[in-house]
């Protein structure tokens, strides 16, 4: 690389100086001229004896190089972003809000991302693991490869399904039979969901304590079922809408009681008949006034 811009670099200095010399009583009035008088400047030069090879640099180019050459290639170059992510138990990186799959062997481990106009691609160590078609939604979708996934009974009984079910069962039953339905239908796609709802139990558990947590999950989960809705987003909404819902203690009294004699009450003693307020007024106001 080095000795061929050297080699580009005396040719343009050449090519500058020969341009210079030519032209030097000419008076270029656009661009095109000037673009003009490059070409024929180059022209003369390949056209020239050289005084080392005895032929001129147009025909060696003919007979020595042009056989080497390679066609051009029919696309535009695709040039790239490079990023870096982990990858995730269920064997997804997310990138771009976008889930792509990667081999499960290569799970928690750094992974290089090459993001180009039309695909992405999934690098270890310079060795490429996946390759797949770049999705623009940014929806949360998954970009799958069925190879990339372990057998779906060896994925169930993975330590980190397994330990989502352990904590589900002490926070609540109902939640522990849900996570139960959800990876008999799909580990890997319901994982993410999964540690959702756990960090959100147990983030409402802090705060409110685990008895009155307890009946706020429990009725998040039903609500879910009601209209078979399993977001996490929705679940936390549910939670928020619960915490908000404040009852009165029993015994407590919430009427409203109006005392007698304020002058700002329009009916203070009773709806038929209004009460005057000049009465509870000292008499002697009133005769000042």
């Amino acid at each position: 690389m080095t000795c061929d811009k050297a080699i580009v670099e005396g040719l343009v200095k050449i090519l500058m100086r020969y341009v210079r010399f030519r032209h030097r009583r000419t008076r270029f009035t656009s661009l095109h001229q000037i673009n003009q008088a490059l070409s024929d400047c180059v022209e003369r030069i390949n056209a020239r004896r050289h005084s080392r090879f005895g032929v001129s640099r147009r025909e060696r180019f003919e007979a020595l190089e042009r056989a080497a050459l390679k066609a051009l290639p029919a696309h535009d170059v695709d040039t790239g972003e490079w990023l870096t992510a982990t990858l995730h138990p269920d064997c997804y990186v997310l990138v771009e809000a976008v889930l792509y799959s990667a081999p499960h062997i290569h799970r928690h481990k750094k992974l290089r991302i090459k993001l180009t106009e039309n695909h992405v691609e999934i690098f270890l160590n310079l060795e490429r693991l996946a390759i797949h078609p770049r999705c623009r939604h940014r929806d949360g979708r998954r970009i799958k490869i069925d190879a990339h996934f372990p057998p779906a009974s060896q994925a169930y009984y993975e330590a980190t399904p397994q330990r989502l079910l352990s904590q589900s069962r002490f926070i609540h039953p109902e939640l522990h039979r849900l996570f139960v339905e959800l990876f008999n239908d799909d580990v890997f796609g319901n994982l993410r969901r999964a540690q959702g709802f756990v960090r959100s139990c147990m983030k409402e558990i802090n705060t409110a304590g685990h008895e009155l947590a307890s009946e706020r999950i429990a009725a998040a989960i039903t609500t879910m079922r009601r209209y078979d809705k399993f977001r996490v987003p929705y679940f936390q909404a549910l939670l928020a809408q619960a915490r908000k819902q404040t009852t009165a203690a029993p015994g407590e009294s919430r009427e409203i009681v109006r005392r007698p004699g304020n002058p700002m009450l329009r009916y203070a003693v009773g709806a038929d008949r209004p009460l005057d307020i000049f009465a509870a007024v000292p008499s002697d106001s009133i005769q000042e006034k």
